[in-house]
């Protein structure tokens, strides 16, 4: 399989026809490959001085830790470490702590809502690291370790800007922020709130107000709700909660950007998330998703679909699902789920003229999901760089060949 990545650049601090300033990468969340299982989240904060931090959130599910019994019920616990290890020689910086749970109940234990989450904030000068984050499990003694590379940029020639944002949820008034190590969301999407930090070392008394525009873009880089705030800052550098109109967003890969602009300069900064679960697509991407559904649903439902009015979308979406549930009784159509899945992963690795779904290993992989075998073999004087994938259930054989050499590669041979 073929993929081609991206990277977004967060914190940019430059006017638009001035020089690039300071920024930071916006950097995947860190995840463990074994257990103690546990994501991680790193962004950059700023003192009132703006010497920069690292703020480091840590979340360990209870589902992935070993509980033992106690005499008010059940307990356990983690012990973790954060080190930035400097790329050239000189000082490490970390913490280490434990934390321990206790709940009352075994069902509590295997709750995959529940998670131990941890947040440390870590003065490192700007320079380049490797960060390395540890759990260990405190009964099973079970440990797991994360790696990442961090640049940590030097603010201090700079008059104003914004450190990284770092995600999470809020009420509607803006409290009870919760930050979201994973940066994939649910239902609680509508929820979808930011922490940011403004410094501006310009000469003036504080507070100081700002209009701070937003806008959330999907994956093709397309518009999804824009808005302004206007929110008072009691000092440089001091954290605002900032919430955007995000209800309704739809299975997907996003970027929320923050800016200011004053005249013709403009600050901005982004991250991206993932929402993994929603209600039903609406407008476009109840448009843009009947092509990829036109995989597995017949010619006539999608007929149906696309001659439904505005008003009548959602429900066509739920009645088209609704006979495809194998778990009705739950409140997640597992079928469902696994179709957006499939598309959002397609979109991501494969390559076409046009979206990864489109493609023909797109378009497989949505109808039969990930093949059970794969072979690769280089091109040949003949022949381009081919790929085979297997099926055993049905019994299904597809070659894939990359005729031009570019990485879009087209089925040669296999009966769909």
């Amino acid at each position: 399989m073929r993929s081609g990545g991206f990277l977004i650049l967060a914190g940019c601090l430059a006017g638009p026809l001035g020089p690039v300033g300071a920024h930071a990468d916006d950097l995947p969340p860190m995840r463990s490959e074994g257990a103690p299982y546990f994501t991680c989240d790193v962004a950059i904060s700023l003192d009132r001085d703006t010497r920069p931090a690292l703020s480091v959130s840590v979340s360990v599910p209870y589902a992935s830790l070993d509980w033992i019994r106690v005499p008010y019920g059940f307990a356990a616990g983690v012990s973790l470490s954060v080190a930035f290890e400097p790329h050239h020689a000189g000082q490490i910086y970390g913490d280490a702590w434990e934390r321990r749970v206790s709940v009352a109940d075994f069902a509590s234990t295997n709750s995959h809502a529940a998670s131990i989450v941890e947040h440390r904030t870590i003065e490192v000068p700007p320079g380049r690291y490797t960060l390395h984050v540890t759990a260990r499990d405190l009964n099973g003694d079970m440990r797991s370790v994360a790696e990442q590379d961090v640049d940590v940029p030097d603010y201090s020639k700079e008059p104003v800007g914004f450190a990284d944002l770092e995600l999470g949820t809020a009420d509607s008034t803006g409290g009870n922020f919760e930050v979201a190590t994973t940066r994939q969301y649910g239902m609680n999407a509508a929820d979808l709130a930011a922490r940011v930090r403004l410094f501006d070392r310009r000469p003036g008394a504080w507070p100081r107000s700002y209009s701070f525009h937003y806008r959330v873009l999907d994956d093709a880089g397309r518009e999804i709700t824009v808005g302004t705030r206007a929110l008072s800052l009691s000092a440089s550098a001091v954290p605002v909660i900032l919430r955007p109109e995000a209800g309704g967003l739809f299975v997907g890969s996003y970027v929320l950007e923050i800016s200011l602009v004053e005249g013709k300069s403009k600050w901005r900064v982004e991250r991206s998330f993932d929402v993994e679960e929603s209600g039903p697509p609406r407008g476009k991407d109840f448009e843009r998703i009947l092509e990829p559904l036109s995989y597995i649903a017949t010619p006539q439902e999608i007929s149906k679909l696309q001659a439904l009015p505005p008003d009548q979308q959602a429900q066509g979406w739920e009645d088209f699902w609704k006979p495809r549930d194998p778990t009705p009784d739950t409140p997640k159509n597992e079928a469902m789920l696994e179709f957006i899945r499939r598309v959002n992963y397609a979109e991501r690795h494969f390559q076409g003229y046009g979206p990864g779904w489109r493609s023909d290993m797109g378009r497989i992989y949505i109808k039969l999901g990930p093949p059970d075998q794969t072979e690769s073999h280089p091109p040949t004087p003949d022949m381009g760089a081919t790929e085979v994938w297997y099926y055993t259930r049905p019994n299904r054989r597809f070659v894939f060949e990359d005729r031009e050499g570019f990485g879009r590669f087209e089925l040669r041979s296999g009966t769909e």
